[in-house]
């Protein structure tokens, strides 16, 4: 039994985006906490960013209804069509094939149906942190969001985000909405 879950863990870690290993501090130094990169100003076009801004935008406040509604988090692929309506599947793979044929379903439903961005959400560690990374034909951009969550409540406590300077490489994301594959 043991086994069978050490499998899952591993095949779960693989769909998760690449992130430096944390650095271990101080407990008794509060301000010598490693730093997350913040976002900064890109060169696109302002409607661009503006689009963008509001696709994750839609992203948080859907993920804020499902932690307060199940208490709880799965990583997550939103599409996001050129009307502002949102449609979302859990991102679940158990093995290499899974994922890859999973990675081919997501380019085929974005080309398929002319979405205008795609994000996706993945856990980082064992729990209350995700990232982010979404991307659309002249954009891309990754955030952190570190929350607390109560489920006696039900009441998220905490919920910051943090765009990173740069994007994150993600598997289910890259070469999205290359016409050439």
């Amino acid at each position: 039994m043991f086994r069978r879950r050490k499998k899952k863990n591993k095949a779960v870690q693989e769909t998760q985006p690449e992130l430096s290993p944390p650095v271990q501090t101080p407990k008794t130094d509060p301000s010598s906490q490693p730093s997350i990169p913040t976002y900064q100003e890109t060169k696109t076009s302002p409607l661009l960013t503006d689009a963008f801004q509001e696709a994750f935008e839609k992203v948080v406040e859907r993920l804020k209804s499902k932690l307060i509604s199940e208490g709880k988090i799965e990583p997550m692929v939103f599409f996001v069509e050129k009307d502002g309506s949102m449609k979302t599947a859990v991102l679940s793979v158990k093995d290499d094939f899974q994922k890859e044929e999973l990675v081919r379903r997501i380019r085929e439903k974005t080309l398929a149906e002319d979405i205008s961005t795609v994000i996706t959400l993945t856990a980082v560690g064992d729990g209350d942190r995700v990232v982010l990374s979404g991307v659309n034909p002249n954009a891309s951009g990754s955030a952190l969001i570190d929350y607390s969550f109560d489920n006696a409540t039900r009441a998220i406590t905490s919920w910051k985000m943090n765009r990173l300077a740069q994007p994150l490489k993600n598997i289910f994301l890259d070469g999205i909405f290359d016409k050439k594959k």
